[in-house]
């Protein structure tokens, strides 16, 4: 998502990244990689993942990697869930979306 953050920013996009893992590795990431967006960690609390029902989904006690368009209102607009922790969806095809919802 970094790479496409000037694209993204200028379709009107705000990225917020929520990872379940522990402040171990992923803060170290987020400093290397010099991430522009904001990460939230929660690998105490599963709740938020839960409820967006992305946790556990393949037995494993991760958050499948999965992104959401969220309206001004907050409604879930767009998904796209994982079909594993590693999966990514192109910064491309989130901006596809986002035109296609104006």
């Amino acid at each position: 998502m970094q790479r496409a953050q000037a694209e993204l920013d200028a379709s009107g996009v705000q990225i917020l990244a929520i990872s379940t893992d522990n402040l171990d590795g992923p803060a170290a990431l987020v400093a290397a990689q010099n991430y522009e967006f904001a990460v939230l960690y929660t690998s105490l609390d599963t709740s938020i993942t839960e409820s967006y029902g992305v946790f556990n989904l393949f037995g494993d006690g991760l958050a499948s990697a999965s992104v959401f368009l969220v309206d001004m209102n907050g409604e879930i607009v767009w998904q796209s869930i994982g079909i594993n922790y590693t999966h990514q969806v192109e910064a491309a095809e989130i901006i596809e979306q986002v035109e296609l919802l104006k």
